[in-house]
């Protein structure tokens, strides 16, 4: 149980990683030759171009209803934010009956002020904890000592916005 956790905390910090390392500067392929024309949501041929069809304003479904801009229902109550924390993600669920909960946020406190909120929160609370910090990245997965829940929290300094960092925090009861 404890080799498919933390494979799966080093699964998604690989998939953080390689998704932070894209250049959005890059220019689009060119269109294959062999494409369907494209089509709205009724079927018909009109799509306009400049209406983001996955936008929820353009867009009569709705998200995830247990996705918002908000702290997350299930992420325990002592979870520390730096103070200028911006949420951009959050969600809370149950898989199995265990509740879990994601936040993914930014903040533009300097990585020595985040890295020593973190360390000071992730040093008290897990056993067989594991962490790699540098000026550039932080990340910490263990199980807290006191209910067995699981940790992991990834992140660094994004490219696109200089000095603003972003965290991907996962928590998931045991």
């Amino acid at each position: 149980m404890k080799k498919q956790r933390w494979l799966a905390g080093v699964a998604l910090a690989l998939m953080v990683a390689l998704s932070a390392c894209g250049n959005s500067d890059q220019a689009p392929e060119e269109k294959p030759d062999n494409t369907a024309p494209a089509t709205n949501e009724q079927g018909t041929g009109n799509v306009d171009p400049d209406k983001n069809q996955n936008d929820p304003a353009n867009n009569s479904s709705n998200a995830d209803p247990e996705t918002s801009s908000e702290l997350p229902a299930n992420l325990p109550s002592d979870f520390p934010l730096p103070e200028d924390a911006k949420v951009t993600t959050a969600t809370s669920g149950e898989n199995e009956g265990k509740k879990n909960a994601m936040i993914i946020f930014t903040t533009e406190q300097d990585m020595k002020q985040v890295t020593s909120l973190y360390k000071k929160y992730f040093e008290s609370k897990l056993s067989s904890d594991s962490q790699l910090i540098d000026e550039k990245n932080i990340v910490f997965q263990g199980t807290d000592t006191e209910t067995g829940d699981s940790w992991s929290m990834i992140g660094g300094l994004m490219a696109s916005q200089e000095g603003v960092i972003e965290l991907t925090v996962t928590w998931a009861e045991n």
